[in-house]
């Protein structure tokens, strides 16, 4: 897998620029290549639920906008045709760190698998992503 580089990597960043959900909710883009990324989320009290625990949306937004990263690129647009998570921890660290890796990339669909962590290594859930590929 290619680590892009930094020119690379601020062209992707400027493109999920315009989603706005993602950004709101304080994903970042660490790094990337060609079919991997790894996504950040600072936590704070916005993403924990009525136990002080991270929600469970939270980290499918994280998964999703990493999944994202790795399956969109201007001219190249892919939706999420179905995700599945399994819950494994949770955490109050103050951030999630998302492992996105491309298994298959198909003619009209490709498939995710990625692990979310928190700064210490600790799984918190593990997401698969299952993408269809669009023509615009």
């Amino acid at each position: 897998m290619t680590k892009y580089n930094e020119t690379e990597l601020q062209e992707l960043r400027d493109f999920f620029a315009g989603d706005k959900f993602a950004e709101m909710t304080g994903c970042f883009i660490k790094e990337a290549g060609d079919g991997y990324s790894i996504c950040t989320m600072e936590v704070t009290d916005m993403h924990r639920n009525a136990f002080g625990g991270i929600m469970g949306g939270a980290m499918m937004t994280l998964a999703d906008y990493a999944a994202a990263v790795i399956s969109n690129r201007p001219g190249k647009y892919t939706t999420a045709n179905s995700m599945n998570t399994t819950f494994v921890g949770n955490s109050k660290d103050g951030l999630m760190i998302a492992e996105a890796k491309l298994i298959r990339d198909g003619r009209s669909t490709n498939y995710i698998e990625v692990k979310i962590t928190d700064s210490t290594g600790k799984p918190l859930a593990f997401v698969t992503s299952l993408g269809f590929h669009l023509t615009k």
